[in-house]
């Protein structure tokens, strides 16, 4: 007789096993709904079974947990078994804290979801006389994972175990930290220690802590480590037991410090941003008003910059920028802050002085070793700037002020015929010449159809085909002829126009969208810049469904650009109104991400589609590792977070082939296409147009 139970059989059973479990057991895709619960988890939620077959696990987790839990999620569905401590919000509104076991569901080599059993820690002596039966079972998984557990016994003071892991991260044998249980204690970073040590008093009042802290391991190397330590209580409130976890988080603080430079700091040149500068300029204007002593803004502007620029390439532009912020760095003892505004735009604050002998002496310099002969492309070129200079407390008692009239008189000094400094002076913005003549003109471009669009492709890069495009404005005005959106839209923004110039552009990229589906032509997505003044305005999202009603473009075929530091200008009203453009059906894109700096923790709750990621970074490819490492950072997040991203600037087939290696889909840039007018845009899509390429 064959001892073998038939697989039907053996199907019940362990299914009688599963349902009849007094932990919660539950089954979730990999997109993390609920679809197969037991008895154990109903009563544990408090939810009957068909009003979780319709929710998602990650509303039941505590805010402050859910990027640890994400990340054990993520890596369950990697193929991983993960094992970590959280807290869950039930129906009724009363916090538990689990001990979960997540182990993937794979079918035909493939995940589909992950199997989870919840043990309720307010249970653990029950908890633990399980752990202890289902030992051998349970040892491997233990042994295995890269997160250190342990348990304390605070009564003796004593290790009752510790996961192998513990070398992994802290250089140290289980052995080694189970004969000296004050070893945790000495391996925190010199710095880091007072202030974890002043936490530990909340574990005897039965609070878990969670915080994040640095050691020093073994091998004396500094390591990030993120602590969640959970108190148990004897019936009479007296702490008999720690049971912790730690994980080694050293290279997601290497992220998050890398994103913080950039938010500091310009990528090109490594010097403080216009961000920082002000940061730096009202520390030094508070300083100088209790010292009373003043403090100078120069404000520089390369002259012909534009031209060496277009004439030589970006490469060679870029590498002339990095020349200068060489030269002014390399002397900066006699002066304070030095930063790049973006562009061929620099700024110097001095500190402490009270003779404006000093401040023409700085500039007097500044022009001198700029003007230096520099080699570019086997060439020897001088370049020379316009330095305009405002004053604390003469000019202005603000950042805003000393950089408005610092400006002022930089244009003035370039006005002059360039490699000249001029001191603000009241009145001055009147003989702005050009300035004023574009801000008065911006009021009449629109009525005079002034204004026109140009298209760049987007390709999905392994096929070449064109997926969409992004629309750009362009300015003809009738005397000055060309002028760069860089140079009016800052204007318009401050003339308050830039909501009518933006509705014109929504209006008009939807119409030509539609148009070219009407002609039969592919289906693509239009992508729109949006500025953060125009989502000030409180009828931003409505104005946008109106003109998607009128031009009938469907909402998914359009795409809302906003730069990262838009995004982070007003957290909560932006997600609010990114969310209203969401539920239309419009894609949301973050631009030039990286540039700026935003919080991982508001990045996932932003409706977002596509992340692009800045051509700053991609023009290094190649010419810094650094670089390409921020780049592989970035796809990898996107990808943790399910957001699709967009590469834009790629101008080389080395850029090319990097980013498609690192998972980068689509693609924008010279390599490609440069903005086109819209007869050009209907050619290419009428000729089926693939910029696929042969390389090998």
């Amino acid at each position: 007789m064959s001892n073998k139970v038939p697989q039907r059989l053996q199907l019940e059973i362990y299914k009688t096993l599963f349902e009849n479990n007094p932990d919660a057991g539950y089954a979730i895709d990999s997109e993390g709904y609920f679809f197969f619960t037991n008895e154990s988890t109903l009563q544990l939620t408090g939810y009957t079974r068909a009003e979780l077959h319709q929710m998602n696990f990650l509303p039941f987790i505590k805010e402050e947990d859910r990027d640890r839990v994400v990340q054990h999620f993520v890596s369950a569905l990697n193929g991983n078994v993960e094992k970590f401590v959280t807290t869950i919000t039930p129906k009724n509104g009363e916090d538990v804290d689990l001990y979960v076991t997540a182990v993937p569901i794979i079918l035909n080599g493939s995940t589909k979801g992950i199997v989870g059993i919840a043990k309720n820690l307010s249970d653990l002596h029950a908890t633990q006389n399980e752990l202890i039966q289902s030992r051998n079972q349970l040892q491997h998984i233990f042994d295995s994972i890269d997160v250190c557990l342990w348990s304390m016994d605070m009564q003796t003071n004593s290790l009752l175990h510790i996961s192998p892991a513990c070398q992994k991260i802290y250089g140290y044998t289980q052995q080694e930290f189970a004969e000296d249980p004050s070893l945790w204690r000495r391996v925190i970073h010199p710095l880091d220690r007072k202030q974890v040590e002043a936490r530990q008093p909340l574990l005897l009042e039965g609070k878990a802590l969670k915080h994040d802290y640095r050691i020093v391991d073994k091998n004396g190397k500094c390591k990030w480590i993120s602590d969640y330590t959970i108190p148990i209580l004897d019936e009479f409130n007296q702490l008999v037991r720690l049971d912790g976890v730690c994980n080694d988080i050293t290279q997601q603080k290497v992220y998050e410090e890398q994103l913080h430079f950039m938010a500091y700091h310009d990528t090109l040149t490594g010097l403080p941003n216009r961000r920082l500068l002000t940061d730096r300029l009202q520390q030094a204007l508070t300083k100088a008003a209790a010292n009373k002593t003043k403090v100078a803004l120069l404000f520089l502007d390369l002259d012909r910059f534009t031209c060496i620029n277009d004439s030589l390439g970006h490469n060679v532009g870029d590498e002339l920028l990095q020349i200068v912020s060489n030269r002014l760095t390399s002397r900066q003892l006699e002066w304070g802050t030095i930063s790049r505004q973006g562009g061929d735009e620099f700024a110097i604050v001095l500190e402490d002085f009270t003779r404006i002998e000093t401040v023409l002496s700085a500039v007097e310099k500044a022009l001198w070793m700029i003007s230096s002969p520099i080699w570019l492309n086997g060439q020897e070129y001088v370049i020379t700037t316009s330095v305009g200079i405002s004053m604390y407390p003469d000019h202005g008692h603000d950042p805003d002020a000393l950089l408005k009239r610092a400006d002022q008189a930089m244009y003035f000094a370039k006005g002059r015929g360039g490699n000249q400094y001029q001191i603000y002076r009241p009145g001055m913005a009147k003989d702005l010449s050009r300035k004023v003549l574009i801000e008065q003109s911006l009021h009449k471009a629109l009525g005079n159809n002034e204004f026109f669009l140009v298209y760049q492709p987007i390709i999905h890069a392994p096929t070449g085909i064109i997926v969409g495009f992004e629309a750009l404005i362009r300015w003809h005005h009738p005397l000055l002829g060309m002028i760069s959106p860089s140079e009016f839209i800052p204007l318009a923004e401050e003339a308050g126009l830039i909501h009518s110039i933006g509705i014109w552009i929504l209006k008009t990229a939807c119409l030509q969208s539609k148009s070219w589906q009407k002609e039969g032509l592919a289906s693509t997505y239009v992508s729109i810049n949006a500025s953060a003044r125009q989502f000030d305005n409180d009828d931003f999202v409505k104005t946008i469904e109106q003109i998607l009603d009128e031009t009938g473009l469907p909402p998914h075929c359009l795409r809302i650009e906003i730069t990262e530091s838009t995004a982070m200008t007003n957290v909560m009203e932006m997600i609010s109104k990114l969310t209203e453009l969401s539920r239309l059906g419009v894609n949301i894109s973050i631009d030039d991400f990286g540039t700026g700096y935003s919080s991982l923790s508001y990045l996932k709750k932003f409706p977002i589609n596509t992340l692009k990621v800045d051509q700053s970074f991609v023009r290094d490819i190649s010419k810094d590792k650094n670089q390409e490492a921020i780049i592989q950072a970035i796809v990898a997040l996107a990808d943790s977070l399910g957001i699709h991203v967009v590469a834009e600037g790629v101008e080389a087939v080395e850029q090319y082939l990097f980013l498609q290696k690192m998972g980068c889909q689509d693609m924008q840039g010279y390599f490609f296409s440069k903005p086109v007018p819209p007869e050009q845009v209907e050619d290419l899509l009428r000729s089926g147009c693939s910029f696929l390429l042969d390389i090998v």
